[in-house]
């Protein structure tokens, strides 16, 4: 989008606050999605910004791109907000999807966690743009980010398509500079150019050329995906997306995102070429810059997609060989490009002081007393992806398995199958999870008389990702109380037998219910309901204390995992004190100490 200068303020912003800038002036109506680092604030600024924009938290990220590609059909921009991860549970959605006649632009903003210790640097999302023969669009930073949100919507439209634009943790949290026409009005854009979109099974059908294909009926729901997206590939020769800039004839580089950055300050004199669009790639591009240079590599944080593509065009490229991919190494910085491709560069070690620390539960969290319950009674149990994920960690071993995200009650059913319920195996899960894919593995439960325990950890938002909103939530961005969904009714509605909901606060009480689920003779649920300490502040109690005299230093208590509790330096082994600024008073610590040192 080009503006006058008049008009033109230079702003800095995150890669986050650029797309959604961008979805702004791409007239987009409608934004579905569902929470994941790095991509949340997405949501979160498009909200909060633009209120001309409709935006949901739907309840998973198939949902939300399904809302989306409804949104499309209706004639209307819009796009689903996930991460990588999330994508894999929307694939089916995409899929669908790909190929298919598209009103409204359709964009699919995707975040990958490349180089995030804690992350997900084993997915990639351009392997769907291969997969589903999509385009993908990579910005390198927020300007970026913001302008190829606008030219995706334009190349939805333009050759009937999605389009996954693919940011990364580096670009969603780095700030840059962006420049934006602060008078810019909005206005929602509507095209409806086809009465009718299905998936491409339609399509390939049509395509087998059986007697009978060329009907009007079906000629009408018929799309030639595979022409547009091979005119894409002709027309990105010339866009400018691409940018080929031809110096020195002894290095090229052919890169995408972030690294081009880091191309250009370690190798200065090198011929590059950045790729904005990287699925589909521009091939007349890529040999002039192969004829122009002696040797030519590929530089891409990620998975060795862009080689392989371009090695299959039959262009020589040195990519892994040189720098190896997961899990050796995931994303580039110029530290490692100056050591493989500059003469004579310094070799830099990582700092060898730097502590190891695994993550840590909130003081007074809800999940720290069912893993300790659990531990207690040895019972085993299958974990979740949310808050809970942290009891799968050694500091706390208090669960057996732990997959995706909603599965520990389909695990937990499994495993009770296989075992003829002959021992006790539980399932916990939290209502983000729940909500997700969850509720599925109990009615599959229940579908096939299933004789397992399922405890819900009800904190009232997805507490892992920032406190978004959930089915049970009493807040949203389109929060009404008679809309609210009440997790027991939903669970008696299923067909569970044995429900009951306690507050882990009082011990004895969660105790005794968790006991007299994994004893009943029936499937069962225990709902354990406290708002998250973090998004919700809760009001702390007096804060517990550890009498000195009275420690054996067991160090039972540092086992909870509890953050306020810590060992200081000191004589022998040091103490075992409690931060009194992080305790919240819940006493949880206090059920471990057999020597009632724990006091308040």
């Amino acid at each position: 989008m080009k503006i006058g200068k008049e008009f033109a303020t230079m702003k800095m912003m995150n890669g986050n606050e650029a797309v959604a800038r961008g979805a702004f002036e791409a007239g987009v109506k409608v934004a579905s999605g569902y929470p994941g680092t790095p991509s949340t604030e997405v949501m979160d600024y498009t909200h909060h910004r633009y209120p001309d924009i409709y935006c949901e938290w739907s309840t998973n990220e198939k949902v939300a791109l399904e809302v989306a590609i409804g949104a499309s059909f209706a004639g209307y921009r819009s796009f689903a907000l996930m991460k990588t991860v999330g994508l894999n549970v929307a694939a089916d959605a995409l899929g669908g999807a790909a190929g298919s006649q598209i009103n409204g632009g359709l964009v699919l903003v995707v975040s990958d966690d490349v180089g995030r210790i804690a992350g997900d640097d084993n997915n990639d999302c351009r392997h769907y743009g291969n997969m589903f023969n999509i385009p993908v669009l990579e910005p390198s930073d927020s300007q970026d980010a913001k302008d190829f949100m606008v030219r995706a919507f334009e190349i939805s439209e333009e050759y009937s398509t999605p389009v996954i634009l693919k940011t990364t943790s580096v670009t969603c949290k780095t700030k840059s500079r962006v420049v934006i026409d602060e008078d810019y009005t909005y206005e929602a854009k509507f095209r409806h150019k086809h009465p009718v979109s299905f998936s491409k099974v339609v399509m390939t059908t049509i395509m087998t050329k059986a007697k009978g294909s060329t009907h009007p009926k079906l000629t009408k729901c018929f799309n030639d995906f595979v022409e547009n997206i091979n005119r894409l590939a002709r027309d990105s020769n010339d866009s400018d997306l691409n940018k080929l800039e031809l110096n020195g004839k002894k290095i090229g580089v052919i890169t995408a995102g972030t690294p081009y950055y880091y191309v250009k300050e370690v190798l200065p004199e090198a011929s590059v070429l950045k790729l904005g669009l990287v699925m589909p790639l521009p091939e007349k591009m890529i040999r002039k810059l192969a004829e122009h240079v002696e040797k030519l590599y590929v530089i891409e944080d990620g998975h060795d997609i862009m080689e392989r593509n371009i090695k299959d065009l039959g262009i020589s490229v040195i990519g892994k060989e040189l720098f190896p991919k997961f899990p050796q190494m995931m994303r580039f910085t110029p530290d490692i490009i100056e050591e493989k491709l500059v003469p004579g560069a310094q070799k830099r070690t990582p700092q060898k002081d730097v502590p190891f620390r695994l993550p840590i539960s909130c003081a007074g969290c809800s999940h720290l007393f069912i893993s300790q319950l659990l531990r207690k009674h040895k019972i085993k149990a299958s974990a979740d992806v949310t808050c809970g994920l942290i009891g799968t960690f050694p500091h706390m071993e208090s669960y057996s398995i732990q997959k995706c995200m909603g599965a520990s009650i389909s695990l937990a059913h499994g495993y009770n199958i296989a075992k003829e319920n002959k021992e006790i195996f539980v399932a916990m899960i939290g209502d983000g999870g729940f909500w997700a894919t969850g509720i599925n593995g109990l009615m599959n439960l229940v579908f096939n008389n299933g004789q397992s325990t399922v405890i819900i950890v009800d904190n009232s938002c997805l507490a892992m990702t920032g406190g978004q909103n959930v089915a049970s939530s009493e807040f949203g961005f389109n929060y009404k109380p008679e809309n609210r969904l009440d997790i027991a009714k939903v669970c008696e509605a299923i067909g569970i037998k044995d429900i009951v909901t306690v507050d882990p606060y009082e011990f004895e009480n969660l105790e005794k219910a968790i006991l007299n689920a994994v004893n009943a003779k029936t499937n069962s649920v225990v709902i354990v309901k406290k708002p998250c300490v973090t998004k919700f502040k809760l009001p702390k109690e007096t804060p517990s204390f550890i009498d000195q005299d009275l420690c054996i230093q067991c160090r039972k208590c540092l086992h909870i995992g509890c953050l306020a509790i810590e060992r200081k330096p000191g004589k022998g082994s040091g103490e075992i004190v409690i931060n009194k600024d992080l305790c919240t008073g819940c006493r949880l610590c206090s059920t471990v100490c057999n020597m009632e040192a724990i006091k308040s």
